[in-house]
């Protein structure tokens, strides 16, 4: 999948004009903090328990990369490519069953949650003024998501299970950059988007500097949030993102 994002990217490149063009390297780290996470598989028989509450997680790191290409001022075509895995380890505060597995509250339990997301974006800036630029467009996302977990059950014997999926979701782009003179600015952008069966937002509240023509950095918070209520799965997570990033243009 990510060959393919690459490929597509430069295939945009190539097409796109080159007059007025700018591309940028967007890399971003910080620490992640897990708010809630609750699951239920299968959504509809199994037993509700939150991966957060019931086993409890650190602050660990995260890190992203996205690459923008700007064209005739007001077009840009990005690519995000945003691993992330968080690990709940602890004694649960209640015995639960997860995909077709008991585990005791006894022992030890160790869950794994990935949330790994490629997205392809496309975002058109209708205001592009001295003060400020406000985008809109769409987003194609990748999702590879699992969850597994290994413990034990009331007999003391070693069990483990896990549940996958992998998948594309349509979202709305969007920025807002409010220029407080040309080298800081304070924006919120994102994707997101809410369905009957389920949603997502990712969304970054940020204040941004340049330290010399091709460099800037900027400070924020970004929250992760989403999950979906199906048959097969019920999930809804959300995690806080202390922010620190590196933008270089070239």
């Amino acid at each position: 999948m990510r060959k393919l994002i690459v490929i597509c990217l430069l295939i945009l490149f190539l097409c796109v004009p080159i007059i007025h063009a700018q591309f940028i390297a967007d890399l971003e780290t910080g620490l992640n903090l897990s708010g809630y996470n609750d699951v239920r598989v299968p959504g509809n028989t199994g037993s509700p328990f939150s991966l957060q509450k019931d086993i409890g997680s650190n602050a660990s790191l995260f890190f992203r990369v996205k690459f923008n290409y700007t064209f005739a001022e007001r077009h840009t075509i990005s690519v995000l490519l945003a691993p992330f895995t968080k690990t709940y380890k602890g004694k649960p505060k209640q015995n639960f069953n997860f995909a077709g597995q008991s585990y005791s509250s006894i022992h030890e339990v160790k869950a794994i949650y990935k949330f790994n997301s490629w997205r392809l974006s496309y975002r058109w800036d209708f205001i592009n003024s001295k003060h400020f630029q406000i985008g809109i467009g769409l987003t194609g996302m990748i999702r590879d998501a699992k969850i597994s977990i290994k413990g034990q059950d009331n007999f003391g014997t070693v069990v483990e299970s896990s549940k996958s999926n992998v998948g594309f979701m349509p979202l709305i782009n969007f920025l807002f950059v409010w220029k407080f003179t040309p080298c800081m600015n304070f924006r919120i952008e994102g994707d997101a988007i809410a369905t009957p069966h389920g949603r997502a937002e990712d969304i970054l509240f940020a204040w941004t500097g340049c330290i010399s023509d091709k460099v800037s950095v900027k400070l924020g918070y970004r929250f992760l949030e989403g999950g979906a209520d199906k048959d097969a799965v019920y999930n809804y997570a959300l995690f806080h993102h202390i922010v620190f990033g590196v933008m270089f243009r070239i």
